[in-house]
């Protein structure tokens, strides 16, 4: 949270839709890097761009359009009626495999490596 000074590594927006007292355009200065993954089409659509409040301490990686129109996606998870036929382009991007991939490419890209070494144990002190 920007009021708090909590510092964010990573922010990943998914076809993020603005609300009422929410702006979700300009990403706060206590965020690190930031994307945005949206879709154009239907009543509810993601923000197309966003920006960085600080460009100098927040990295926007990019703003991603995905199109449903030619290749839809189908959702098999108990979504209701509203979101599979009156919201569809909102809810394909949520079953969009590619966009997961992405979006956990992006999170595995912040994580510390890992050692593949074994964790040796020490040996037992003599009695």
């Amino acid at each position: 949270m920007q009021t708090q000074s909590i510092p964010i590594l990573l922010t990943i927006q998914v076809d993020s839709i603005e609300k009422y007292h929410e702006n979700d355009v300009v990403i706060p200065a206590n965020v690190e890097e930031a994307v945005n993954f949206y879709q154009p089409h239907g009543w509810l659509h993601g923000e197309s761009h966003i920006r960085a409040a600080d460009p100098e301490r927040t990295k926007i990686i990019g703003n991603f359009r995905f199109d449903y129109s030619k290749q839809p996606v189908r959702c098999y998870a108990a979504y209701p009626w509203w979101d599979r036929h009156i919201a569809t382009s909102h809810t394909e991007i949520e079953c969009d495999p590619a966009v997961w991939d992405r979006v956990e490419a992006l999170i595995r890209a912040n994580l510390p490596p890992t050692s593949s070494a074994t964790t040796a144990t020490a040996p037992e002190a003599s009695q």
